[in-house]
């Protein structure tokens, strides 16, 4: 009966995440034993730089389940700006990455879950956790260069997250998370800098001390391209190296923050 309902739940699982590029290989019974860390890509979809973030995991040692699901629409070009333009279908996508945790928890009581979003996906990965049920909770989110609003209010991702949430973030990215979403948007639709650029803004001293400590569990990262290994921070937080020395660790710890990761201040 158990073997059952696990092939049922890792179909569900295979079904929601999109078996292609390999998920079904990191979709395993041994690996969903140890745990789900779901990587959801940027608006660009399944590509290299969401492949060297599950290869920066892989070489790391993080033995758990690694899909890549696919949250956008797969249509060359055109696809990419509507992935992040299209707030009511990115709610969408977020829900069914909702059911997929769900699901998975449902099989796995216990086990670590956490979301590592790059770029549109990071906000994606905000807005899963924000539609678990109200029992629900994952371990954390990872967020790298994220083009959700840096005004965004992350009090009901965080109140999901028992670590909390880490975004890396890099003042070097104007021209995607600054200039282009100033002008095209961002996931969440609204126009002006995205937090991957500029950091989340942090509760003001008149905010609602739900708020206060919600946002204690937010942890705020500057990339330096000494991090990344050089290069673009944007593409770079997705390098197996970076991941592998950055964001591993993060998913094998219960004390967030990491001892390099600090607060950081929230802007005029």
């Amino acid at each position: 009966m158990r073997s059952a309902a696990l092939s049922m739940m890792t179909a569900t699982l295979c079904a929601l995440a999109g078996c292609g590029g390999g998920n079904a290989d990191f979709l395993t019974e041994s690996r969903l034993e140890n745990g789900l860390v779901i990587i959801l890509p940027g608006i660009e979809g399944e590509s290299s730089f969401n492949h060297d973030i599950r290869k920066g995991l892989v070489e790391a040692g993080i033995d758990r389940a690694l899909p890549i699901h696919r949250w956008g629409r797969p249509i060359p070009v055109a696809g990419m700006i509507l992935n992040q333009v299209d707030f009511l279908g990115n709610r969408l996508a977020a829900m069914r990455i909702a059911q997929m945790i769900t699901a998975y928890q449902d099989a796995h009581p216990g086990k670590p879950v956490h979301l590592i979003g790059h770029s549109g996906g990071g906000g994606i990965a905000v807005f899963a956790v924000e539609a678990l049920p109200e029992d629900r909770q994952v371990d954390g989110l990872v967020l790298l260069s994220a083009s959700i609003s840096s005004a965004y209010d992350l009090t009901k991702a965080l109140k999901k997250c028992r670590s909390g949430v880490t975004s890396f973030y890099s003042r070097a990215d104007v021209g995607l998370l600054v200039i282009g979403t100033i002008i095209a948007g961002t996931v969440d639709g609204t126009h002006g800098p995205g937090a991957g650029a500029v950091g989340f803004d942090l509760p003001r001293e008149d905010a609602a001390p739900a708020k206060k400590a919600a946002y204690a569990k937010l942890y705020q990262v500057e990339l330096t391209q000494q991090m990344t290994g050089g290069g673009d921070t944007h593409t770079g937080a997705t390098s197996d190296y970076f991941v592998a020395e950055h964001v591993a660790p993060l998913l094998v710890t219960q004390t967030w923050p990491a001892t390099s990761v600090t607060m950081a201040t929230p802007r005029p």
